[in-house]
């Protein structure tokens, strides 16, 4: 069985510094870990893992100058591009997008979306405080959907967060719900019927769905919900994927899966913000959980089918 980490983040040397330089953690309160590429094949071998899909994700590229933005993506994408390259089969990469502008998205999506080492894009929840769904990023998500594009989606911390309000790191709670936030605006601005060959995976088994779900079902009948009625939430939630990155349990997992079938989940250990050791833990928690079935199709079925012919995996 091929093992596939859909969820594994490679914080460049060069982006940390670019960030630190200004200012900028990991998020508040925790600063980056350092990694270099051999550090995730210790990990992978430790774990049976055979590729993993690096991101860099959170904290973004946007900090309020474009132009910075614009190069420090470039310039993270043409990094990735050689750790993918120089890694011996054990890595592919999802590419990073310097929105908001969405002219500098779609030039870099050109630029770089037909190299081999990437299998798709990895976009954030929101960028200067709007949401993928938001009518701005229309041409953008339809140059991928054109592209019948994979996209990774990894929560960030959101621009009205209430920092000093609740004083614990925003990877705990407000991580969780701005993924629940960007699933909801998806479905009320109709992006996967609008879009329907963009294929998408949420990070940390969708945030607070599962537990948020049933209270929407219970709202279908609100003049809010009325696009999505048709078909349903749970079922428009359904056409969506998520990787398993810090979900686990019954709690997190469980209920994801219980109106989500097995097929649209896949494996994400959050490695290196998650040290070897805790990945580790939380990996036979996760086999043991999921047991022999649902472990195949998790762990490498399920992700070999995403990557299609993007990426050969042997």
């Amino acid at each position: 069985m091929t093992i596939v980490d859909f969820h594994h983040h490679a914080p460049l040397a060069s982006y940390v510094s670019r960030l630190t330089a200004l200012g900028i953690q990991a998020q508040p309160g925790a600063p980056f870990p350092t990694w270099e590429p051999a550090d995730s094949v210790r990990v992978m071998d430790r774990l049976g893992i055979d590729l993993a899909v690096l991101s860099v994700a959170s904290p973004g590229f946007y900090f309020g100058d474009q132009a910075f933005t614009t190069a420090l993506c470039q310039d993270t994408n043409d990094e990735l591009t050689e750790v993918v390259r120089d890694g011996d089969g054990r890595f592919a990469a999802v590419a990073c997008l310097p929105l908001p502008s969405v002219d500098a998205a779609l030039a870099e999506v050109e630029r770089v979306f037909d190299r081999p080492e990437f299998v798709g894009v990895g976009l954030l929840t929101s960028y200067a405080g709007s949401y993928v769904g938001h009518p701005r990023f229309d041409s953008l998500l339809e140059a991928l959907n054109d592209r019948g594009a994979l996209v990774h989606v990894h929560p960030v911390l959101p621009a009205w967060w209430p920092e000093g309000e609740i004083p614990i790191r925003p990877s705990v709670l407000e991580y969780l719900f701005d993924s629940t936030r960007l699933m909801t605006n998806l479905l009320l601005t109709e992006v996967p019927r609008r879009f329907p060959r963009v294929r998408w995976i949420f990070s940390h088994c969708g945030g607070a769905m599962p537990a948020v779900a049933p209270r929407m079902v219970l709202a279908e009948g609100m003049p809010e919900l009325a696009t999505v009625v048709p078909q349903g939430v749970l079922r428009a939630l359904g056409a969506f994927s998520y990787d398993t990155a810090l979900s686990h349990t019954a709690a997190d997992l469980g209920a994801l899966l219980s109106f989500i079938d097995d097929t649209r989940v896949v494996l994400g250990t959050d490695f290196p913000f998650s040290s070897a050791d805790e990945v580790a833990e939380r990996f036979a928690l996760l086999s043991e959980f999921l047991g022999d079935t649902r472990r195949s199709a998790v762990f490498s079925a399920n992700a070999r089918e995403l990557l299609g012919d993007r990426r050969t995996v042997d």
